[in-house]
């Protein structure tokens, strides 16, 4: 059993964690407490790892089954899992991506639970990436609001009509693997049992049973007081961090205040997912 320090990383969400090397076997003690330190932190940062992209995988496995990521020309050859996250378009021009508050994979029927997040190559400074704590989100809510969506649902779109940040241009077969699905705007978590805000603002394309109007206005004011910045932590990345996160109950985005013509490449991996509910 490794003896490995949890440390918190701020008073909103977030704990780094010290004195372990995944490229060593982990006894299922040290798995159990990994998986309490995502619950309880919502995100880890695991220091010092030195990961090929094969490993990442691997290490993923520990939490659950990782996905084959379907847009195959993002992910690395003979990894599937392995999605390549840059700041360069297909022409090699500077662009940051996910730039908009989101949560991986609410398009999906079956979200990914948990995302795993390794650089491969850091700006100088800057290139992280911000969180939102969605559990103390909705524990603040405002009542007006809170009842308003309570039982409501979302219809969720790999491109929505609200969609502000870049997505990539899916082909027919893809857009037929990617329906659109609607998930309830409060989710209850199966390991917590604690609620939390579900939004996604770059995939939710209205509220079922509001007009267009009537969902802008709703959404528009549960965003409003979903990005306050009192809920938010930022990470900035070192080389060797290792950063999970539970996509149940975080939103989060990357953060474009960097020098952009600095590349910046990260792996990620993301766990099967499971209904919402």
């Amino acid at each position: 059993m490794a003896d490995f320090k949890i440390k918190s990383l701020s008073n909103v969400m977030g704990a780094e964690i010290t004195g372990l090397d995944l490229n060593n076997k982990l006894s299922y003690e040290d798995k159990q407490k990994l998986i309490k330190a995502i619950t309880d932190h919502l995100i880890i940062c695991i220091k010092n790892q030195n990961l090929s992209a094969k490993k990442l995988v691997e290490i993923s496995k520990i939490f659950g089954t990782p996905k084959k990521y379907f847009v195959k020309d993002e992910t690395i050859e003979n990894i599937p899992e392995v999605i390549v996250v840059t700041n360069r378009t297909k022409d090699n021009k500077p662009a940051v991506y996910a730039s908009h508050w989101h949560t991986d994979d609410s398009y999906r029927d079956k979200p990914a639970t948990l995302t795993f997040i390794y650089p491969e190559i850091l700006p100088e400074n800057g290139g992280g990436t911000d969180f939102i704590n969605c559990y103390s989100v909705y524990n603040d809510l405002p009542s007006k609001i809170k009842n308003k969506i309570l039982t409501s649902r979302a219809i969720h779109k790999w491109q929505s009509r609200r969609n502000v940040s870049k997505v990539a241009k899916l082909s027919k077969e893809q857009e037929l693997e990617t329906p659109p699905v609607d998930h309830p705007l409060i989710r209850t978590h199966p390991m917590s049992n604690k609620k939390s805000v579900y939004i996604n603002p770059n995939r939710i394309d209205y509220i079922e049973g509001l007009n267009e109007i009537e969902s802008d206005i709703l959404l528009d004011e549960l965003y409003g007081f979903s990005f306050q910045e009192k809920y938010q932590y930022s990470h900035n990345y070192e080389k060797g961090d290792l950063v999970i996160w539970d996509n149940r109950c975080t939103m989060h985005k990357a953060n474009s205040d960097y020098d952009t013509s600095q590349l910046r490449v990260m792996h990620r991996v993301m766990l099967e997912g499971e209904k919402v509910f």
